[in-house]
């Protein structure tokens, strides 16, 4: 309520000296600062500085290094280890759907041994004996108006040298892609392969969108092996197997 041209009542609500005509000149925003004492521009300026903060630290995350890529040629370091490397996409990607599509895990972070970086998808097994691989593969939110949740399929692959189109053995990590959140596929393949210098390993991504961005970097893809024996006893796969019937 307004009193113009007056005095105003006892107890009344007054913006000091601005009465009467004077409030004809005044904004909504002079009146909303006058009511809050400029707090609501004081929280404006709190949530933009918020909101860089956030902005500096998601460029920061997005940058943060690895120290292991400065000790990639100390092998020194692996002694007493029988085998080892660790790999990792060097680029961020968009794949294709509906089809097997080979990841090149390019990147090499730490020293290897026993095994080396293969033909820029993957990592090729200098010995003979018992392995374990192990995956880790993130994926981009699906977004925008053509797009939605979908199965995918994630392959980590032993291929011969000789034949690298045919595959020794392989693990399958299954799915969901959506509109929820980034999501991370990460497991692993214990094998044994029988000779040496004959069998690499790699990733294929298969997934039922029309594309799928996946993240590089050392923090959110990763491919590395690891020797646990020279032994090769029960070299063997089975890739499918009969129904056992109901437990």
């Amino acid at each position: 309520m307004t009193t113009p041209g007056q005095n105003a009542p006892d107890g009344a609500w007054q913006f000091g000296d601005r009465m009467g005509q004077d409030m004809a000149g005044m904004t909504r925003e002079d009146v909303i600062a006058m009511m809050t004492g400029q707090s609501r521009s004081d929280m404006n300026t709190a949530v933009g500085g918020w909101n860089g903060m956030v902005a500096d630290v998601d460029d920061l995350a997005a940058q943060v290094p690895d120290v292991q890529l400065e000790l990639n040629d100390r092998v020194d370091l692996l002694d007493g280890v029988r085998g080892y490397c660790n790999s990792f996409l060097g680029a961020n990607w968009t794949v294709g759907g509906n089809a097997d599509k080979q990841l090149p895990f390019d990147s090499q972070i730490g020293p290897p041994k026993g095994a080396s970086l293969y033909n820029g998808v993957g990592i090729k097994l200098l010995e003979k004996g018992l392995w374990r691989a192990d995956v880790h593969l993130s994926f981009q939110v699906q977004s925008g108006w053509f797009t939605g949740a979908a199965l995918a399929s994630v392959f980590l692959t032993v291929r011969p040298v000789s034949a690298p189109l045919a595959v020794f053995t392989r693990r399958q990590y299954s799915l969901v892609i959506g509109r929820a959140g980034d999501e991370t596929a990460a497991f692993g393949h214990t094998f044994v392969v029988p000779d040496d210098n004959a069998f690499f390993v790699t990733v294929e991504l298969n997934h039922k969108n029309t594309k799928q961005t996946v993240f590089g970097g050392t923090v959110r893809s990763g491919l590395s092996v690891n020797k646990w024996d020279f032994r090769i006893d029960n070299a063997v796969v089975a890739p499918t197997v009969p129904d056992g019937g109901t437990l």
